[in-house]
Order: structure tokens, then C-alpha cells, then sequence
């Protein structure tokens, strides 16, 4: 029997997969020959908002639909270019059907409007739109970050929020070593956003952060975070901006402070050749974190090679890593920082 689609898009993160998604999904199978789920957040560091890889979701989804024509691929989250995610997406169609050699397919995005964050459904005018609309499980009433927050705190009540085949693949995951860190961490974020809250006034505190992204010979000098949040992963020299100085000054300091990189500040104010704020909303999980990246760029020097740098402060390990490095390296960065070096090198 033929379907009203050749092909059936659906985007999400699936952190975890829940009842709505399942219900989604089988409306994208009840209307379309194939569904190709795109999974996104691929690539980036394993935090409370993003625990699973896509080969993990993978598994999970493939689990509860057996039998059905399913394609996944999987794309990186690009906070600051939508054309480019755009771009990796309709590639990644396109692949599928050259691959499957269909001519003029009739393709359409299954989804529906929860909230503002659904606004990506508008990016796909050359395609179909089939709006699912949720009955009984409402994506309204069951949400991904409150099945996470029962998770981490190991309240079974999210169970009933998720497939059987979900709830076992989600307790054999509290067996892994990630899943303490995880939950440290989301121990961690809790207390910290209860912490820092404004006490008599009606508007959640906005924070301002300077890093900066230091670049010579081909190099790019990065930390290894020493404490929590993201203890561990890589990330660029920076801190909270201190309230006796500019933008400028709170970035070298806190770079000088990091790495204890042997350039004095002098060539570091003249090496800067460009500077932007990041203000993704959801950049940090630690609340809403604006951001003041500096861009040096040092000379380079053949006879006395890379400054010497040493981890201080926050960071337990500094060092110059190649830019080639960057690739195999990306699932290991904090936050959007890997974003915000790929802005000032032209790599996205």
C-alpha cells in the first residue's frame, strides 16, 4: 500500500526516548515508505543534558520499532549557524536518496509545535510539513529533562514516562562508569543553580564570562578542566568576569591565571585581533552564561617555538593542541566552546 510519503524526517535529541517520541515516530511510520530519525547533539561531550551517544539512541529507538524501515544519522549541533545544521541535514537526505535511487521523492518533516523550541520546523520549506498531533501522552505532560531529573536522582517515577525496552536499556546504564559522573555532576548543577539564585527578586540571575582563544603555529592552547562543571573535558581558558574589570582585562587574567602562558600582557593586548560575545541560551547548564571570547593570535616564532604553559587556577592541565587534533578531539569539549573556536578559524 502506498504512503503519503516517500520519506518521513524526524529531529530530535532524544535524551532519553520517551512515550511521546514512540508515539511520533509510529506516525511518521504510519505515513511514510521510509523514516530517516535524525539524532542530534552528535559529537559533543557526554553531559546531564546529552548522556547518550547517537549509536546508544540508536539502539534504544531500533529496540522499539523491530521491524520497521528505519534510517538514522546523526548531525552536530550548531549553536551559533543554523544554515549550516540546515545544510548537514538535507545532505544527509540527499545521501539517503541517492543511495536508495528514488527520483523526485515527496518528502515532509514529522513534528509538532511544543515551544520555541520547535522553531527548526520552519527551516525546510522545500519539503512537506505533516503535523503530528499527541493525544493521551502529550508531549506537554511528559518531557525529556524532567525524565532525566527523576533519573539522576534515582526516582523510578520516569519509568513510567518510557518504554519497557527504554527503562531496561536505562537501568543497565546506571551499571556504566559514566553514569556516577553524570550524576555527580548533576548533583553539582542543582546546587549550584539553588545556590545562586536571587532571593526577593522576580528574574533568574545572567552571568558574564570572558575566554580566550590563543592560536600560533598552527596550535590552539586549550585547559583540561579541573573541577565541576565538566571536570575533565577540554575547554578554553576563561572565568567569570570580575567586577574591577573590563571585558579585555578579565581575559587576559584569566588566561594569564590558567595557563601561566609566558607571554607578557603587553603582547597579548597587541595580539588580539577580534573579539565576539556568545549568547546561545542554552550555552551553559549552569544557568544563562554570556560569553566575551578574545581571539590572540601570536607571532610566530620558529627559534623559540610554542610559549611555555602550565595548568593553575581552575584548570588542571594546560596545553598546546594541533588544530589537526581538533576532529578527533571533539567529543571531549565543555559547553560550546569547540563553537566558539570554529567562529574565529573559519571552520564553520
Amino acid at each position: 500500500m502506498n504512503k503519503k510519503y516517500d520519506y518521513g524526517i524526524v529531529i530530535g535529541r532524544f535524551q532519553p526516548f520517551h512515550l511521546a517520541h514512540q508515539d511520533l515516530i509510529q506516525h511518521a511510520i504510519n505515513v511514510s515508505e521510509k523514516v530517516i530519525v535524525i539524532l542530534g547533539s552528535a559529537r559533543s561531550a557526554s553531559d546531564v543534558k546529552n548522556p547518550f551517544t547517537p549509536a546508544m539512541r540508536e539502539e534504544i529507538i531500533r529496540a522499539c520499532f523491530p521491524a520497521e524501515n528505519l534510517e538514522f544519522r546523526a548531525v552536530r549541533d550548531y549553536p551559533y549557524n543554523d544554515h549550516v545544521w540546515t545544510t548537514e541535514i538535507q545532505n544527509n537526505l540527499n545521501e539517503v536518496i541517492e543511495d536508495d535511487g528514488d527520483e523526485n521523492p515527496k518528502v515532509a518533516i514529522v513534528g509538532f509545535f511544543k515551544d520555541k523550541s520547535s522553531y527548526y520546523l520552519n527551516m525546510f520549506p522545500q519539503w512537506g510539513f505533516e503535523e503530528f498531533y499527541p493525544h493521551e501522552r502529550s508531549f506537554l505532560k511528559i518531557n525529556a529533562t524532567g525524565i532525566r531529573e527523576k533519573y539522576f536522582v534515582e526516582n523510578d517515577s520516569w519509568k513510567k514516562q518510557v518504554p519497557e525496552k527504554v527503562a531496561n536499556y536505562l537501568n543497565a546504564f546506571t551499571a556504566t562508569e559514566t553514569f556516577p559522573y553524570l550524576q555527580k555532576e548533576f548533583e553539582y548543577l542543582q546546587k549550584y543553580r539553588e545556590d545562586t539564585k536571587f532571593v526577593g527578586v522576580p528574574f533568574k540571575p545572567v552571568f558574564v564570562t570572558t575566554d580566550a582563544v590563543v592560536v600560533q603555529s598552527g596550535h590552539i592552547l586549550v585547559i583540561r578542566r579541573g573541577f565541576q562543571p565538566g571536570k575533565g573535558l577540554l575547554a578554553l581558558p576563561g572565568g567569570f568576569l570580575q567586577q574591577d574589570l573590563t571585558l579585555e582585562q578579565n581575559a587576559i587574567k584569566e588566561l594569564k591565571e590558567e595557563t601561566q602562558i609566558k607571554v607578557p600582557v603587553p603582547v597579548l593586548k597587541g595580539s588580539i585581533k577580534a573579539s565576539k560575545e556568545f549568547d546561545y541560551p542554552e550555552r551553559s547548564q549552569r544557568g544563562r552564561t554570556i560569553t566575551f571570547a578574545y581571539y590572540f593570535e601570536l607571532e610566530s616564532k620558529l627559534k623559540n617555538g610554542l610559549p611555555r604553559v602550565k595548568g593553575g587556577d581552575d584548570a588542571k592541565k594546560a596545553f598546546w593542541l594541533p588544530l589537526s587534533a581538533l576532529g578527533e578531539k571533539e567529543d571531549e569539549f565543555f559547553e560550546d566552546h569547540l563553537s566558539i573556536i570554529r567562529h574565529f578559524l573559519g571552520m564553520q
